[in-house]
């Protein structure tokens, strides 16, 4: 069985500190609100992702 919930973890991770550095490079106001909107909600996504995670852990105890 593949487990998709590590695979999508890691994906989150990885995009959100792309976002981070490309807010850091980032001049323009707009953009960094933009870009702070993004982050945001990948990081509510990360939370709901490994809440999950454990609710399914606690289910399999």
């Amino acid at each position: 069985m593949t487990n998709y919930g590590y695979y999508t973890g890691s994906l989150f991770v990885r995009e959100l500190e792309r976002l981070k550095e490309e807010y850091n490079q980032l001049n323009l106001d707009d953009m960094k609100v933009m870009m702070t909107e993004d982050i945001l909600l990948l990081e509510k996504a990360m939370n709901m992702l490994c809440r999950n995670k454990a609710h399914e852990i606690e289910k399999t105890i």
